[in-house]
């Protein structure tokens, strides 16, 4: 059965067919609780730029000042410009990033006509044009760059890295085209897959020449490491999408291989000062270890379930991002300690260094979002609530956003002091009214105390009217179950406390339909069984 939302006026034709005594009322009043504040992810993971951990915008945003402070308007501009691009991309404003790169798709175009034959200068423009979605003379410009300077590695690395972008595009893009995303048989056309094939190939030997050339360049490393993860995540998608053995298959299976964990490992250590990239590659290393089927299991593992010479790996990265951690400039250091703090934490399962780590991290830069979220989160895994609560007010003092009021909000329903609780989501919804979180939150609050109080109970009712109505307008691919269990179950709560019964285990009982361990719904159900 699935769970409907469904208007006032309907759901009061129901008859109510018993009336629910106080004892069970106040067990029910016991049983509200505020909606969920989901913490953001800890990390996550493209197949062809590896696990990223931490809060890259600030980073850059960071080198964003710095670029922007040196231009000078003139041609020389274009490695900056190209910069840019690529870092405006890393936080998704694609109109600024777009922008970037058509600037330098035109600055590197006038000084090509100065210097025709100059590799570097046809890489730099082949990969602007790539951006700016000129896929076609981009791959004439950097085929004819990799031709003039076949011995420079920026040259076979701009290429290969062209053609891993179009086989991603080619078959990625078929998928969408069919509307799905886990492709069914007779997808793909053969043409579509010998194309991107080919591509494949074809960038791989332009890493291996460029691995030749240039031994000692990280880029070249981590960019053939993650060729080979692509690799084996788009044939995947091929043999799906072709109809072939799919029985129990994931596209991640074998991306995260032996050989593609020596190249991220290299590329690590050449570059010993990157520490997305080193603690994205210990995560990497855990999954090369333990990954079934592409996924950890990450509520079994453990650090005893790591080969031996995947802990002393591990241990290494460790003390490396303990070392950046020391660095003197305090931006930097607090990048590496929230990178260390989160492979710590959710990763590692170590957190009391977690949140030593995370409080260093928040000391040197307390704009480190993504530190505070784990933080954050770890406090509360680890029932703190005396300094959760006080992290999350130092946060919301910080920075008054509707988000760190609800966590704050959160904080305080831990250490059951309900008038502060209610203060903070009421900041929360002064915010942003159309918060449906701090809508629900306050209706569960009122809940709460209606215990006699009839104006408090019909309040709530207008507030979850008011939450369901903001939930309709998320949309689908936003909204998720929890929030509409959460609703549910504040509703089936209402109608109890008002004595409708009936009413009140049918919404009850839908959610068990959907989530059959849910225990706030068994105890609805057991409270209202009489």
């Amino acid at each position: 059965m699935r769970v409907k939302l469904v208007l006032m006026w309907l759901l009061l034709a129901l008859t109510a067919q018993a009336v629910t005594p106080e004892l069970g009322k106040d067990r029910l009043r016991r049983l509200v609780r505020l909606p969920t504040v989901a913490f953001e992810a800890e990390w996550r993971f493209d197949p062809e730029l590896g696990f990223l951990l931490g809060t890259g915008e600030q980073d850059a945003r960071a080198k964003i000042a710095e670029l922007r402070k040196d231009l000078t308007g003139k041609i020389s501009d274009a490695e900056a410009y190209a910069s840019l691009g690529g870092l405006y991309a890393t936080f998704n404003d694609r109109p600024n990033s777009q922008l970037a790169w058509a600037t330098a798709a035109e600055f590197y175009r006038k000084r090509v006509e100065q210097q025709p034959e100059n590799g570097l200068l046809l890489a730099g423009l082949g990969r602007a044009l790539e951006e700016t979605h000129s896929a076609s003379e981009a791959e004439s410009v950097l085929r004819h760059a990799v031709h003039v300077a076949p011995k420079e590695w920026k040259c076979q690395v701009a290429l290969a890295h062209f053609l891993d972008t179009q086989a991603r595009r080619e078959i990625e893009g078929a998928a969408a085209d069919a509307g799905t995303a886990d492709s069914q048989p007779g997808r793909l056309r053969p043409a579509q897959v010998a194309l991107a094939q080919k591509q494949l190939a074809e960038a791989g030997e332009g890493y291996d020449r460029a691995a030749t050339i240039a031994s000692e360049e990280a880029e070249v490393y981590f960019r053939r490491g993650m060729h080979r993860c692509l690799r084996s995540f788009l044939l995947n998608q091929v043999q799906l999408a072709s109809g072939g053995q799919s029985d129990g298959m994931d596209v991640f299976a074998d991306c995260f291989s032996r050989e593609s964990l020596a190249d991220l490992q290299r590329a690590s250590r050449l570059d010993g000062r990157n520490y997305r990239r080193m603690a994205g590659t210990a995560v990497f290393e855990i999954y090369s270890a333990c990954a079934k089927k592409g996924s950890v299991d990450w509520d079994q593992f453990t650090w005893n379930s790591l080969p031996d010479g995947a802990q002393r790996s591990l241990h290494e990265s460790v003390t490396r991002l303990e070392n950046l951690g020391q660095d003197p400039d305090p931006r930097f250091a607090a990048g590496a300690l929230e990178a260390l703090g989160i492979l710590q934490g959710p990763i590692l399962h170590e957190p009391q260094r977690c949140i030593a780590s995370l409080r260093r991290a928040l000391a040197l830069d307390p704009a480190r979002v993504q530190a505070w979220e784990t933080l954050a989160g770890t406090l509360a895994q680890a029932h703190a609530y005396a300094e959760l609560l006080e992290l999350c007010d130092d946060q919301a003092k910080r920075d008054d956003a509707p988000r760190n009021h609800l966590l704050l909000a959160k904080a305080y329903e831990k250490l059951r002091q309900w008038d502060n609780c209610e203060d903070q989501v009421r900041l929360a919804m002064r915010e942003d009214d159309a918060n449906f979180t701090a809508s629900l939150a306050l209706a569960s609050l009122l809940l709460r105390r209606s215990d006699g109080d009839a104006a408090a109970l019909a309040d709530a009712n207008n507030w979850l009217a008011r939450s369901e109505y903001l939930l309709a307008k998320i949309p689908k691919d936003r909204r998720s179950q929890q929030q509409l269990i959460e609703l549910t179950l504040s509703r089936s709560i209402y109608f109890a406390l008002s004595d409708d019964v009936a009413t009140a285990r049918e919404w009850a009982s839908a959610v068990m339909q959907v989530d059959k361990e849910n225990k706030v719904a068994r105890e609805i159900l057991a409270a209202t069984n009489y």
